[in-house]
């Protein structure tokens, strides 16, 4: 009788061990963190457009501004 039980007990437990792997591997589609990447992406795009535009308005000069020590 203790060996069916243990066998039960572990067969058991191999099931439930096997399903929290597959969720903790595979995950669970959570909208909000897709949502979240899309806007973390979108405002990534939008950042790199206006940096591009941004550098191409400014005149380059070959000059560095020095910063003088206050008297």
């Amino acid at each position: 009788m203790k060996n069916k039980y243990k066998s039960i007990t572990v067969r058991l437990f191999t099931f439930v061990m096997g399903i929290s792997l597959a969720v903790t591997l595979f995950g669970c589609n959570d909208t909000i963190v897709a949502d979240m990447e899309a806007e973390h992406h979108r405002l990534g795009v939008i950042a790199r457009q206006d940096l591009q535009q941004n550098l191409s308005i400014s005149p380059t000069t070959s000059q560095t501004k020095a910063l003088y020590p206050a008297p």
